[in-house]
């Protein structure tokens, strides 16, 4: 089985190893390429940028023929495929991340761009968000094959002599997470709990009319930002 593909889209520009544009339905729309999460190459987000995350976007770039400002000189066309095979404006709904991005893996050439970047080491198997409902396996033997290739990533002289991220303490986390979220795939939706990046809508609807229902959702950024009543408010509402 595959997932919901569309093919054909024109290639607007990449604009680092895991985030590409294209244009889709006469509008530029964002790809955050789902299972990557390639290291930083622009300043001023939480991350810091790193030589593996310089060298990450510059590949991205070569990979796909555009100049290294990520603009391509001529036509590119690329296929986009989504984690399930719901019906695409479904996908084009429920496949958004936190900055309203769509979700999806990315193939040039009937090649999987996304496995492909975790197989040269330029990226782990990011799970964080959720494992591949179609590609677990490869992702796994593609990451495997990297770290013993020691390449990239994987190779502590590539970000030697600067900023660099500690995976060994944020892969066992990634994972953690993911396990909550299988879990949540499994036996979650079908007892009707609700996702806040899925059911978004439903669940204001169902705050406007005091319905009461089980929300699935991640409280970390609220906890950071709030303190006392309005945070446990907020777990009380998703217990409900």
């Amino acid at each position: 089985m595959t997932g919901t593909t569309i093919e054909g889209l024109k290639l607007i520009k990449v604009v680092d190893g895991d985030t590409i544009k294209v244009e889709l339905n006469g509008e530029v729309e964002s790809l955050r390429l789902c299972c990557l999460d390639t290291e930083e190459s622009w300043p001023g987000g939480s991350k810091p940028v790193t030589r593996a995350g310089i060298l990450a976007s510059k590949r991205a770039k070569e990979y796909f023929g555009t100049a290294q400002d990520g603009f391509p000189s001529g036509e590119i066309r690329v296929d986009i495929e989504f984690d399930t095979n719901d019906p695409l404006p479904e996908c084009l709904k429920k496949h958004r991340g936190n900055y309203g991005r769509l979700l999806c893996y990315v193939n040039k050439n009937c090649e999987n761009y996304n496995l492909n970047m975790v197989k040269e080491g330029w990226s782990p198997y990011f799970v964080k968000y959720g494992r591949s409902r179609y590609y677990h396996s490869e992702f796994l033997e593609a990451e495997k094959e990297a770290q013993s290739k020691n390449i990239a990533i994987w190779d502590p002289v590539t970000n030697a002599s600067g900023n660099k991220r500690e995976y060994k303490i944020l892969i066992p986390w990634w994972h953690l997470r993911e396990s909550i979220i299988q879990d949540y795939r499994k036996f979650g939706i079908q007892r009707g709990v609700q996702s806040v990046r899925v059911d978004y809508d439903d669940i204001v609807e169902a705050a406007k009319t005091g319905s009461s229902i089980t929300v699935f959702c991640d409280l970390q950024g609220w906890y950071k930002q709030t303190t006392g009543q309005r945070s446990f408010d907020l777990c009380r509402f998703n217990q409900t």
